[in-house]
């Protein structure tokens, strides 16, 4: 009975003090990170973040992926006479790499961009309408894009990567608010180290 209470005591003993193994900054060669939250309009927003520890000779190669959603849309009206009405909508995404603070190299990135602008016409004085003619065109699309960032030689040492994300969202004052945007989807962060000759 003494021997079966020691072995269980042991036993015991060794499944409280078994160490959990995981990876820590001090052994990573290199770094992923994603997330799937959607973030509508960023205003400079940090959108993925990751820490790696490099040698003194090694430079970093950081790979951003990113789902980019824009919604764009003019409404132009014009009456009779020969005059042109134009409108125009704008939406982008931007991102900025910066390893401690600073800025990777090549700075900030467009990943994606459109502007759509509409000019409508009605030249004919001879017609007989009374109301105005109106267009409205509404764009919607989604894509994917990667970009590689660099950052020289940051020294030896454990690094703090971030992404930030920063949207221009354009529209006259005829379009109602909400139907031009900019928006963030699903995206990835890879960090590595590399030893460039």
């Amino acid at each position: 009975m003494k021997r079966l209470s020691y072995c269980l005591a042991l036993l015991l003993a060794l499944a409280i003090s078994t160490p959990v193994f995981a990876q820590n900054v001090a052994s990573q060669k290199a770094y992923f990170g994603s997330s799937s939250t959607e973030i509508l309009g960023p205003a400079g927003d940090r959108i993925l973040h990751g820490y790696i520890k490099t040698s003194g000779v090694g430079d970093l190669l950081i790979g951003v992926s990113m789902e980019c959603a824009l919604w764009t849309r003019t409404i132009t009206k014009v009456t009779k006479g020969g005059s042109t009405a134009t409108s125009s909508s704008r939406a982008a995404v931007n991102v900025t790499v910066k390893i401690n603070g600073n800025e990777a190299v090549p700075g900030q990135v467009v990943y994606c961009d459109r502007e759509q602008i509409v000019s409508l016409t009605f030249s004919s004085l001879t017609v007989e309408i009374t109301d105005s003619i109106t267009l409205d065109l509404w764009l919607k699309t989604k894509n994917a894009n990667h970009f590689n960032f660099y950052g020289l030689n940051p020294g030896s040492g454990v690094h703090h990567i971030e992404v930030f994300a920063d949207s221009i969202v354009q529209a006259d004052a005829d379009t109602p608010s909400d139907s031009t945007r900019a928006v963030v989807g699903k995206r990835t962060l890879v960090i590595e180290e590399h030893n460039n000759p």
